[in-house]
């Protein structure tokens, strides 16, 4: 964790930075569970919150994706609805893709915010800017996320995220203006 985050200033100040939002899937945009059906189908929950948020992330101009261990088609299609920017699916060592996205969209570590909550999110949420786990995070993960938030995943934890940057960017209020004079 980098202890300048520990500061109110030091929090707005990587705030201003990211540009693009990163996470993972299962119990961050999902709350963790796997409903398999005998017929093969899988099902997941997703938060209709973090949807919200994410078009608002969109709107405002920022970009967004995920970078998961596991492949589904329920993420490819919660992916198209909300038009990620980046989709990463079956990733065994998630460091090399966040890396191929650093070089291909020309975007420094600090301007990258990601969302985990796992051992495997460790190895992208200890080199971004900022590293936010939900609240149904694995508690060996805490030591290393500079902020640990108040939703679980799949119950509007990356809504809270898109909520604090774009408050801490000074975006949030014109958003919510053209939301008032639709």
């Amino acid at each position: 964790m980098n202890k300048l985050l520990k500061t109110p200033e030091g929090f707005e100040a990587a705030c201003q930075k990211i540009k693009i939002l990163l996470f993972d899937c299962d119990g961050v945009l999902t709350d963790g569970r796997i409903v398999l059906g005998s017929n093969g189908t899988e099902l997941k929950f997703f938060s209709t919150s973090d949807g919200m948020g994410l078009k608002l992330w969109r709107e405002a101009g920022f970009l967004s994706g995920s970078i998961t261990g596991r492949a589904s088609e329920a993420l490819t299609k919660r992916a198209s609805e909300l038009k990620f920017d980046e989709l990463h699916q079956g990733v065994a060592l998630k460091s090399e893709v966040l890396d191929e996205i650093l070089q291909r969209r020309s975007i420094a570590c600090d301007e990258v915010a990601y969302v985990g909550d796992d051992l495997n999110d460790l190895s992208v949420g200890t080199r971004v800017g900022l590293f936010f786990i939900p609240a149904n995070h694995n508690p060996a993960i805490k030591p290393y996320a500079d902020f640990t938030l108040s939703a679980a995943g799949g119950h509007g934890a990356v809504r809270e995220v898109i909520d604090l940057i774009l408050t801490q960017k000074g975006l949030m209020e014109g958003l919510i203006k053209t939301y008032l004079a639709s």
